[in-house]
């Protein structure tokens, strides 16, 4: 994720849910303008004793649209499944850099939650270790690939991180492209500053070299416009790829448009899965995408920060939410829930 300047305030969406009741029949209580009554929430063997739980999901974007409202409906999900106020942060003007972000953390910690979700953007340790230090719980997005850490640390910060494996998502696009008998690989990183999508292209050159293939890394855009006008004339100079995969969601579409200008049987593959994405895929455009299971890394987040403070709970490894592939085999049943925000 591109680490700009932040330009605005924050603004807090309080996305609130009456209380449930799992251990009643009593019809759930809410304010929606302050935070949901849980008079009602009866778990046994909670360690609060019914304490009213407020976590906050320190936001990179706003929520209404895209991997954010994917992500902010797990947790909210979550939230109401739990009896657990989750506030959604984000920086108002949509772009942010680390110092601002941390800034966003603090403001945060300052309200006192009982936990704070943390997305993974840069080093965030010395606030991490500021929050704990005052007691809070804290959940990380993402989890860590399997091949550097398969089990939790018992001295992390963090009692949660739950997401994707990138590398191996990297990985298993590589290998798809190989068992359709492709020889030349392309990773296209949209955002050459996000390690997460660097993880993704070394999955894909680790892969294509076990397997002797050919692999190259193009910098492109995240805009699919400027994508497209950088990969025609690298397609025109290179008329061996045949397959190129890009590591985010937005420019997919420059991959596409790319292929058909140079009008050459590519196959193209991107990440992550919004209904525009997916329709591409059900219209021949896409060959696939790596599907990271967004709503999950909200839900569970959210799931073992509250886990832990009522019981005491922690996983002994990470919560790997993907990848998964989404292709012409499973599009048509995953566009109804890409369209409603829980893929």
């Amino acid at each position: 994720m591109k680490m700009n300047r932040w330009v605005a305030g924050l603004v807090i969406l309080p996305l609130v849910f009456g209380a449930c009741s799992p251990a009643s029949s009593a019809k759930p209580s809410g304010d929606s303008a302050g935070g949901s009554s849980q008079a009602s929430c009866n778990y046994p063997g909670d360690l609060t004793n019914g304490k009213h739980l407020v976590v906050y999901v320190e936001g990179l974007a706003n929520p209404s649209a895209g991997f954010f409202r994917t992500l902010n409906n797990g947790a909210q999900q979550a939230g109401k499944d739990l009896c657990v106020d989750v506030k959604y942060v984000y920086p108002q003007g949509g772009s942010f850099d680390l110092a601002s972000y941390t800034q966003q953390i603090e403001q945060t910690i300052a309200a006192k939650p009982d936990g704070i979700l943390i997305l993974g953007i840069g080093d965030l340790d010395a606030v991490a270790k500021e929050a704990r230090d005052k007691g809070i719980v804290l959940a990380f997005n993402p989890a860590p690939s399997v091949k550097d850490k398969a089990l939790r640390d018992p001295n992390d910060l963090y009692v949660s991180r739950s997401g994707a494996d990138e590398y191996a998502a990297g990985a298993m696009a590589a290998h798809r492209f190989i068992s359709d008998s492709r020889k030349s690989l392309v990773c296209v990183q949209q955002d050459p500053q996000d390690g997460t999508q660097s993880e993704r292209c070394q999955g894909v050159a680790d892969t294509a070299s076990a397997a002797g293939v050919k692999y190259d890394h193009v910098i492109g855009d995240p805009d699919p416009g400027k994508t497209a006008n950088i990969l025609e004339p690298y397609l025109r100079a290179h008329a061996d790829v045949d397959a190129m995969v890009n590591t985010g969601g937005s420019a997919n579409q420059g991959l596409v448009d790319a292929r058909k200008a140079v009008g050459r049987d590519i196959e193209t593959a991107g990440f992550d899965v919004l209904p525009d994405i997916v329709a591409s895929i059900q219209k021949g455009d896409l060959t696939f995408t790596m599907d990271q299971q967004g709503y999950w890394r909200g839900y569970i987040a959210v799931l073992e920060i509250v886990h832990n403070i009522r019981y005491g709970l922690v996983q002994s490894n990470y919560f790997l939410t993907g990848p998964i592939i989404v292709d012409k085999t499973n599009a048509d049943s995953v566009a109804t829930l890409a369209a409603a925000g829980v893929r």
